[in-house]
């Protein structure tokens, strides 16, 4: 029997589907399992350089965090959040210019002097990441090809910056001088920022294209099923 076929029978018996069988307890224990992480990486991450624990704590803020967040809000919604193109083009585009605007060489310089917009940074950075993935949950059925885009996107401009942090041939962000560290030290520091980044692209939003396109992938196909075992015989 195809799968189709079963999906039909199983909803008509009554059966959940197996997407609703994820109870919203297992999804808060989820949460709170990488808050617990976040946090712990945020509070070793001194044992790293600067540069690199900061990306380490963005990485996971956006990459962990937000989409199960994501996931859990979308569980207590009875519909789609930002469902729409337009939505998920602006906060695709936010996510971006916030990434790119904190990690430029002046904003890291006023970060590490300001601890109060050390906290704006990484509370902007977790919102847009979290209005990012519920657009991208949000968008469901043919329009599913827009998610899978802006994860692209987002994925190759966010290695982009890991490879200007790792190939730049000389330190991009001075301030960490006034710690007493050494250019060797920097560079050293500002690569592995890098690396980390280069690590986490494939890992968060490639993956994460490659099962939503095949999600869309076979939903299209149970429709081209369940639309042929709805035909008539003989027509």
């Amino acid at each position: 029997m195809s799968r189709a076929k079963l999906a039909i029978a199983s909803t008509a018996d009554g059966a959940l589907p197996a997407q609703s069988a994820w109870e919203p307890r297992s999804k808060i224990v989820v949460a709170g399992v990488v808050v617990c992480a976040v946090a712990l990486v945020a509070y070793a991450g001194p044992g790293l350089g600067p540069r690199a624990s900061h990306m380490a704590t963005h990485i996971l803020l956006m990459s962990a965090l937000a989409p199960f967040l994501a996931v859990l809000g979308m569980g207590f919604t009875s519909a789609p959040v930002l469902a729409t193109g337009r939505a998920l083009a602006v906060v695709t585009a936010a996510q971006l210019a916030l990434l790119y605007a904190w990690h430029a060489p002046g904003a890291s310089a006023y970060v590490e002097r300001h601890p109060t917009a050390h906290l704006l940074m990484h509370a902007s950075l977790l919102a847009a990441a979290l209005l990012f993935w519920l657009a991208i949950l949000g968008d469901t059925g043919v329009a599913r090809w827009r998610g899978v885009a802006a994860l692209a996107i987002t994925g190759k401009l966010a290695c982009l910056l890991g490879v200007l942090l790792v190939f730049a041939p000389r330190v991009l962000d001075t301030s960490a001088a006034s710690w007493g560290a050494t250019t060797e030290t920097m560079l050293a520091d500002q690569r592995l920022a890098g690396l980390l980044m280069l690590a986490a692209c494939p890992a968060s939003y490639v993956l994460s294209g490659v099962w939503i396109a095949s999600q869309w992938l076979l939903a299209l196909e149970d429709d081209r099923l369940r639309a042929r075992s709805d035909r008539p015989h003989g027509a």
